[in-house]
């Protein structure tokens, strides 16, 4: 199958959403499909990695922080236009909002030609989270947001979503929270929704023994005896790291934060005057950005992950630590499955972290490695994913009828 893959972030570097696509193109391309991806990369931004097969198209990144959708958008939709004179594909298959430019064109298309050949490609769009509902959460928080986002990013992510669920024959939803939010905030039909969560490379993130273990935590400043407490991720509000950081202040001097990844700059400026004003220097460490083919080392280092999120799809950092055998304690998602090692947070105060956090040390929570190996990795959401490509290509040959 001819599969053309949108999707803004490619590696390198590896921020972000980007591994996912990454893992599910390279699975894909293992499963005999020829891929070409569209996507968005910062210039000297590393070497760009490839994956034998699979031919990939990068454009620059958004000049300015919010306005993707009216800059690189519109140059990859020309692109796309373009790219299609000469190249016919059997499915597109869309993350996020990044195709807002074709997904419009699809719109006027389905009104005023709908014989055109276009619309006889099948589309089919990942939703990694709903904005609508991501915006509201902040909003009822009482979470700043800046000017540019409230005005411009997120009122036309809201809009690229709105405009999916019109024009494509399918839609992925990472979790069955987003495919609820989608159909309650904006009327999807859940027929055309599928549910394929994120997975983890698990040949790449795997436990390791006590001698590797604590020779990572020498080389990280840490000694055997610490308590590790991880977080790794984008370091921005909604994700909450400074209750952590006011939550280590609550626990034993043995207890200490091991953060892992980069993120808004002025959030991590707040951290920095936290961690100093209380006086934590030396009990939290930051490593800054890792790639994506490091980070099981920091994650394999630590006793527990939390991630106090107030909203989340289905993060792979949760899936990472489980399948390092690390427990997460963690909110603002559901898995799908029950998972031995994972538990969710009620209560984000940081008096509570601290509290669950000790309790799970404790009392050390044994992580069912094999059923998240049985469950989440990514040569079996590839193979969900075919589902999906199997349901639009059969009620493109009248099969179904949605």
């Amino acid at each position: 199958m001819k599969i053309l893959r949108i999707v803004y972030e490619w590696p390198s570097p590896w921020i972000g959403l980007v591994p996912q696509p990454f893992e599910i193109t390279r699975s894909q391309a293992k499963m005999g499909h020829q891929i070409t991806v569209l996507c968005g990369r910062w210039p000297n931004a590393g070497n760009l990695i490839t994956i034998p097969g699979v031919s990939i198209k990068p454009f620059i990144r958004e000049p300015l922080k919010g306005v993707l959708l009216v800059t690189i958008a519109p140059l990859m939709f020309l692109y796309y236009l373009v790219w299609r004179g000469n190249n016919t594909p059997d499915l597109i298959h869309a993350h996020g909002h990044f195709g807002l430019w074709l997904f419009y064109y699809r719109k006027l298309l389905k009104r005023f030609r709908p014989n055109h050949d276009e619309l006889k490609i099948p589309l089919v769009v990942h939703f990694h989270n709903c904005a609508q509902a991501r915006w509201n959460k902040l909003v009822s928080q009482g979470k700043s947001i800046s000017f540019i986002t409230q005005k411009l990013a997120y009122p036309l992510e809201v809009f690229a979503n709105e405009l999916a669920l019109q024009v494509a024959d399918a839609y992925i939803c990472v979790s069955n929270d987003v495919k609820n939010e989608f159909i309650e905030l904006h009327g999807a039909n859940a027929q055309k929704m599928f549910v394929v969560e994120s997975g983890v490379n698990v040949n790449l993130f795997a436990p390791v023994g006590p001698d590797e273990k604590e020779k990572t935590r020498r080389d990280l400043g840490l000694i055997n005896s610490d308590r590790v407490i991880l977080f790794h991720g984008m370091m921005v509000e909604r994700k909450n790291v400074h209750l952590l950081v006011d939550a280590i202040k609550l626990l034993p001097s043995e207890y200490k934060l091991l953060l892992i990844g980069d993120g808004d700059s002025s959030y991590m400026q707040r951290l920095t005057d936290q961690i100093k004003e209380k006086q934590l220097e030396s009990r939290v460490f930051r490593v800054g950005y890792t790639e994506y083919p490091k980070i099981h080392i920091g994650i394999q280092a630590a006793d527990i992950s939390v991630l106090p999120a107030d909203y989340e799809g289905l993060p792979k950092t949760v899936l990472e630590s489980l399948a390092c055998g690390v427990p997460v304690l963690g909110s603002g998602f559901k898995a799908a499955n029950e998972i031995n090692g994972l538990i969710y947070l009620d209560d984000l105060s940081p008096e509570s972290l601290a509290a669950k956090i000790k309790s799970m040390l404790d009392t050390p929570v044994k992580v069912d490695r094999s059923k998240v190996a049985q469950l989440y990795s990514w040569n079996i959401k590839a193979h969900e994913i075919e589902q999906v490509y199997n349901f639009v290509l059969a009620k493109d040959k009248g099969v179904f009828n949605v």
